[in-house]
Formats: C-alpha cells, structure tokens, sequence
C-alpha cells in the first residue's frame, strides 16, 4: 500500500512537471512581437492602453489559465464572456452596424464598433438589436504556428491582476451621452483618446 502511495505521488508529480514544462516551452518576447504584428491582435485589443478598444482589454489575460488563452485563440466561439459579446443592430433603412454593447435603456443603445465611435441609437429607429452568437474574432489555427501560438499564450500568461483585484469588466456607459432624434443616423459621442503609438 505504501508503494502505491509513493507511486501515485510520483506519477501525480511527473504529470504536474509535464504540464508546468508545457505551459513554459513559449517564448513570451516572441509572442509580443506576434501580437503587435503577424497576428494584428492590437487592431481589436489592447493591452495596458495600447491597442484598440473594441475587443476585450487584456491587460489582466493572465488571470486565465494557459488552457483558456488557447482556446480563445484557436476557437473564439467556444466560451465567449458575456461582457464580450458583440451587438449588432439593424436600422430601419436596412444599415448594420456591429460592435461592444456599452449600454442600453428603454429607448436607446450605445455601442463603440470597430473604428473605435462611440454610438447611441434610438430604438424606434432601429428594425432589430441583438447580442450576437459568434464571437468577430477570427480562429488562428491556421494563420499561426503551434509554436507561435504557444508564444503569443506564454506573453499572455505574464499579465497577472494586481493581488486581490477582482474580475470584474472594464468599461460602461459614457457618462452623459446625447440621446439621438428621431430619424436621424445614430449620434457619434466621441472619440476615446487614442493611445501612444506601437
């Protein structure tokens, strides 16, 4: 009984090692030149300000386990967070806009799409608005290498909330937006403030 203590002990530990030297073989200075560049990722996230702020900030990824961050990359549509799915809405002319929900009321939406437009539209001019099913997030299964990927997860990984930060969203609604009139195209807010360049 006491080998097979020791036995299951030692295996549990080969496979805890295998999974640590798993989760170490990326190069996290390789995978933030991915992220920058070949793999576009600034063009929707951002990461400590730098980035876009149309997809999710993530300045905190690795409050995520390894696992997780791959997944995200490889099959987006797998576990979309509810904070990160995208709305579209349908104007009565027929005009689609997609983008992040900031808010919505009984009477009006706000949204900021992809060009970073902070948007409100007026429900009664709208033909339809709904979250969508699938995440805008493309699969990079087949534009990035295993190890490539490894790298881009392992960069990743090296952003840790601060010590008994909660995981909570980041962003809202923006304080004080215009309602827009009736008929009239969806009224652009403002601009967020762009971030020092790459």
């Amino acid at each position: 009984m006491w080998t097979t203590r020791v036995l299951t002990l030692t295996l549990a530990g080969a496979l805890a090692g295998g999974a640590l030297l798993a989760q170490q073989t990326g190069d996290p200075a390789n995978g933030k030149l991915i992220f920058e560049s070949k793999g576009t990722c600034t063009s929707c996230h951002r990461i400590n300000g730098n980035g876009s702020h149309f997809g999710p900030d993530l300045s905190e990824a690795g409050a995520r386990r390894p696992e997780q961050l791959q997944t995200s990359i490889l099959d987006p549509d797998a576990e979309i967070l509810p904070a990160n799915r995208i709305y579209r809405v349908v104007s009565k002319n027929g005009t689609t806009t997609i983008g992040r929900l900031l808010n919505e009321d009984t009477f009006t939406v706000q949204m900021i799409d992809k060009s970073e437009r902070l948007l409100s539209f007026q429900k009664a001019d709208l033909r339809e608005y709904a979250f969508e099913t699938k995440s805008p997030m493309p699969s990079f299964k087949d534009r990035l290498s295993a190890q490539e990927i490894a790298d881009v997860v392992a960069y990743l990984s090296t952003f840790k909330p601060p010590p008994g930060a909660g995981r909570g969203g980041r962003g809202g609604a923006p304080a004080g937006a215009p309602p827009a009139t009736a008929g009239a195209p969806p009224t652009v807010i403002a601009a967020p403030p762009a971030g020092p360049p790459h």
